[in-house]
């Protein structure tokens, strides 16, 4: 039988069909029992145990790849492994079995191109908050809350602050690892203050729980007294304490520095007044203290100075220092109060606890459970002109107060409060210049019972106790 050109066409037509079908068939075939794999670009082996070995060693090198970490102006470098950031190889298996598990149209495209993927990387934190204190620290706002400027009548409005979101942060770093970066910016979250100013509409300004006032000099060396009395009462003034609240003064108030806006003032340094940056700030915290006391408010910390106080009785004062001793209290009633710290002279500091009726009578008393006896110190000051002799401190006897506080509330019961103050001996201090004869000092003092000399021989004057 002789067939036709166009059968011969035909027969041949469906011959190279069926010889591309086959070749197209051996193409995904070997596509798909051996597809040519890459991870970050590199050439990764086909048999699955040898490429989990090998995805496990590459990860192994880029934990120590470093990553700059951070945001505003606030960033550090560290590596990845330092964060617990480390390469996920299940994840990364998964994603090149779905590569490679495709389409016959996306297996004929991998018949021409590899099939590539990122090495996969997470996070799980291990030394994350250690490693980051630094990037933390820098990123930190602190919240503010919501105040009344009483004096000025007006709200100060709250600020939101934020902190380091270490979680979220390090899924960041772990997803620009994934994708090859070297940068990744730090999350953070929001950190709300505690004071809003819909929680101060609660207050009742038109009432008073209690107040105290205590007077001082703004004249000499009074001057840088009265200035940081004013500053810290200001920092203070419209606090906020919700029921439950604590306050602490170091807190609100503050570092007493320059930059804080202090000024040079004699305070207390050991047993002598010497000049430093925030003298006075005792006298604030002492007229707070004796207001909440007289309020019934809780005191959680409270410390004596290591002397009696001119401007409060013994017992009432309070010292501070910030960082080391601080003045605590509680608001223990069932409403907010507002700590209005203002001078309503210029020669004179008053703190009212601002938001309701007073809750009970407070009566308090105190008792001296011993006392000791004083000193002179004679120290040589060749500084000043031969002959000169300036008295920079006078005596005074040291004291063990034992103080007592009783509180009635309108419904009867009583609480009772008892608690010590110990303070030191202050010692008169005579300055003396060059060639002053000792013999030539004023009498020791009563109650003065020897004599301490620095930088002078130690040798005792006539008629005097000897040191």
């Amino acid at each position: 039988m002789k067939l036709s050109r166009s059968m011969v066409a035909a027969t041949c037509a469906l011959g190279l069909v069926a010889a591309a079908c086959s070749l197209v068939a051996l193409l995904v075939n070997r596509v798909a029992r051996n597809p040519m794999l890459r991870v970050d670009g590199r050439p990764a082996p086909v048999e699955a145990t040898a490429r989990r070995a090998w995805l496990d060693e590459l990860g192994r090198r880029r934990a120590g790849e470093r990553i700059l970490v951070g945001a505003d102006g606030a960033w550090t470098t560290v590596r990845l492994a330092e964060l617990g950031v480390i390469a996920d190889t299940t994840a990364t298996e998964a994603e090149l079995r779905r590569a490679s598990e495709r389409s016959l149209w996306e297996r004929l495209k991998g018949a021409r191109m590899q099939v590539d993927v990122p090495l996969r990387f997470g996070g799980n934190g291990a030394g994350a908050r250690t490693r980051l204190g630094d990037l933390a620290q820098g990123l930190r706002r602190e919240p503010i809350g919501a105040r009344l400027d009483l004096s000025n009548h007006v709200r100060v409005h709250e600020v939101v602050g934020r902190e380091l979101d270490v979680e979220e942060t390090l899924a960041r770093v772990a997803a620009a690892a994934s994708s090859g970066q070297v940068r990744a910016y730090a999350a953070t979250r929001p950190l709300l203050p505690s004071i809003t100013e819909a929680a101060l509409a609660e207050v009742d300004v038109t009432k008073v729980v209690a107040a105290f006032e205590t007077t001082f000099a703004n004249t000499g060396v009074g001057v840088g007294r009265s200035a940081n009395i004013r500053n810290a009462a200001a920092k203070m003034d419209g606090t906020m304490l919700k029921p439950g609240d604590s306050f602490s003064f170091n807190d609100v108030v503050g570092p007493r520095t320059l930059e804080a806006g202090f000024a040079y003032a004699p305070e207390i340094v050991g047993d002598e007044l010497e000049t430093g940056v925030g003298g006075g700030t005792c006298q604030v915290a002492s007229t707070l203290h004796a207001a909440a006391l007289y309020g019934a408010m809780d005191v959680v910390e409270r410390h004596a100075h290591g002397r009696a106080s001119s401007y409060a009785k013994v017992g009432l004062d309070a010292t501070v220092a910030y960082g080391r001793v601080d003045l605590r209290l509680r608001n223990p009633f069932s409403f907010p109060v507002i700590l209005h710290a203002y001078l309503p002279t210029p020669t004179s500091v008053r703190v009212e606890i601002i938001g309701g009726e007073p809750q009970a009578t407070v009566k308090y008393g105190w008792a001296v459970h011993k006392s000791e006896d004083f000193f002179r110190r004679i120290t040589f000051k060749p500084s000043l002109e031969p002959g000169t002799v300036v008295k920079h401190q006078k005596g005074a006897r040291g004291q063990a107060i034992i103080s007592f506080v009783t509180v009635t509330f309108p419904d009867g019961r009583s609480q009772k409060r008892v608690y010590s103050s110990d303070y030191r001996p202050v010692p008169e201090v005579l300055w003396v210049g060059p060639g002053v004869d000792e013999a030539t000092l004023p009498e020791v003092p009563e109650g003065a019972t020897r004599v301490e000399r620095r930088g002078l021989p130690d040798v005792p004057a006539a008629g005097s106790p000897s040191s």
